[in-house]
């Protein structure tokens, strides 16, 4: 997915919010607004905005000797989804279809985004989030792979997220014998990096594999050679948030299943919904 002229705004109030949030000095915030706007200005449509947001990212870091501007914040959304995991998992347990309601589940944790929302209601989300509608839903042809699938590649997203991915990971093993979970390969903004998995389920659940990316997003750009083969060799691939769907909608040459929360206006009209829309998306190769 290109960029749009919104995503240059975005990812710019981004930085004056993480400014505010690392509580840094005029003088020190100022170098960083700065040098930030040079690096937005060298680019121009032809680009998703993950390549730009990697840089910016980057500067940052660099700027103010800090690796995981984040790590605090993401540390915090995996202890507040660990609170609500064993709830979620026992209203499973009527559940007429198991795996379409552990898709709501997952998409519930994609609310945990500190690249677009500031804040967020975790509990607000999931008190309703067995009631909702996905704006696109290709659950069915989903389904029909899943029966003929040996292999699924699982893009994870936010730090947080990924405890709600156990619960539809653990329900997939049922049918699938190998799945891949890929993780960043550094940090950039929340997003899950293999350290932040440290002691999860999740290193039990699955292959945790380390993208190589340094984007906010799977970008086959800076993916490891590895990650690259698992990804067009998977029977399936899921790919959860928004900046997984940046990086691949259009670009991949694959075809892709897309389960996110919509949260902006740019990718609103990408995948045609409504900011607040929930999509369960297929994307033809």
């Amino acid at each position: 997915m290109k960029i749009s002229r919104e995503c240059y705004l975005c990812i710019y109030t981004q930085t004056l919010n993480l400014t505010k949030r690392l509580n840094l000095d005029e003088e020190k915030a100022s170098e960083i607004l700065r040098g930030v706007a040079k690096i937005i200005s060298k680019y121009s449509l032809d680009v998703t905005p993950p390549e730009i947001a990697a840089e910016v990212y980057e500067f940052i870091s660099e700027t103010t000797g800090i690796e995981d501007p984040f790590s605090k914040e993401k540390e915090a959304a995996v202890k507040e989804a660990l609170r609500f995991k064993n709830i979620l998992e026992k209203r499973l347990e009527n559940s007429e279809d198991r795996i379409f309601d552990a898709c709501k589940i997952a998409v519930a944790g994609n609310v945990i985004d500190l690249g677009v929302n500031q804040e967020y209601d975790l509990k607000k989300e999931i008190e309703s989030i067995f009631e909702i509608d996905f704006k696109h839903n290709d659950y069915d042809e989903f389904k029909n792979r899943l029966d003929k699938a040996q292999s699924i590649v699982y893009l994870g997203d936010n730090a947080g997220e990924n405890v709600f991915d156990e619960v539809l990971i653990s329900e997939l093993k049922k049918k699938v014998k190998k799945i891949y979970y890929f993780t960043r390969g550094k940090p950039i903004i929340n997003d899950i990096t293999l350290r932040d998995l440290d002691g999860l389920e999740i290193m039990r659940l699955a292959e945790v594999v380390d993208s190589g990316v340094p984007t906010p997003g799977f970008h086959l750009k800076f993916a490891g050679e590895n990650a690259k083969q698992l990804f067009y060799e998977a029977d399936i691939v899921i790919s959860k948030g928004m900046g997984n769907f940046e990086c691949l909608f259009g670009e991949c040459q694959r075809e892709v299943f897309y389960l996110f929360k919509v949260k902006c206006e740019v990718v609103a009209r990408a995948c045609k919904a409504g900011v607040g829309d929930y999509v369960f998306l297929k994307n033809d190769k």
